[in-house]
């Protein structure tokens, strides 16, 4: 055995090899199952390779998978898994503060940004009741966009989806960058008025287990120079 080996870190980075095994563990965290689905929201990854990392983090214990409805193959976490929630928490912190820059009003791209939100909702927090969010990004031009919410699915409308809103979120496309990405929490935000939130006091307290944003605490504290 190498000497390294009797490192935890050593041993850890080792078990996942590449960026494609945590990546794969948040996105089963946040409900995402099957293979198909799995591919899907990350972009980048071949088949081959989702498949190999997938074998893989079932040998080491990581994910079981099951089999589902049909032929369809449903994946999980163990214990061992699911305790990583802390390690990618970690490591998201420490990117806010050290790599992810403030997005800039000329940098903002409400599209994009809307896109990589929807991809980000915890499913398994979901209401069965359909909800939707309506956001309202302002800036050069303002934009709208609808989020529709229901038992583990999320789906962008770019147009009104003809159903009744039921919350509002609107700030600049900046301003909710920094909410969502976790660089501000939510009660800061509407303290400093840089981000409005309307709806039903029952649904306003699930946002946050919604889009895993963080409801209250101070903004993450810029780099040491």
């Amino acid at each position: 055995m190498a000497r390294d080996q009797y490192c935890p870190i050593y041993r850890s980075l080792d078990l996942f090899g590449d960026r494609w095994g945590l990546l794969i563990v948040r996105e089963i965290l946040r409900g995402i199952t099957r293979f198909n689905e799995l591919e899907r929201s990350l972009p980048g990854i071949s088949r081959s390779t989702l498949a190999q990392r997938l074998r893989h983090l079932e040998k080491e214990g990581i994910v079981t998978r099951s089999m589902a409805s049909g032929r369809a193959v449903d994946y999980a976490l163990t214990a061992p898994g699911r305790d990583l929630v802390r390690v990618l928490e970690a490591v998201n912190d420490w990117g806010l503060r050290w790599l992810i820059p403030d997005l800039q009003p000329s940098e903002a791209d409400p599209d994009g940004l809307m896109l990589w939100i929807s991809r980000h909702v915890i499913l398994p927090e979901l209401p069965a009741e359909r909800v939707v969010v309506r956001f309202e990004l302002k800036g050069g031009t303002r934009r709208l966009f609808w989020l529709v919410l229901r038992s583990e699915e999320a789906s962008l409308c770019p147009e009104h989806p003809g159903f009744a809103e039921d919350v509002f979120i609107a700030g600049t496309t900046s301003d909710i960058y920094r909410l969502f990405v976790g660089r501000q929490s939510l009660q800061s935000a509407i303290n400093e008025g840089t981000i409005v939130v309307q709806g039903p006091p029952a649904l306003l307290r699930e946002v946050p287990r919604w889009f895993r944003l963080r409801p209250t605490g101070p903004s993450v504290p810029a780099p040491i120079a």
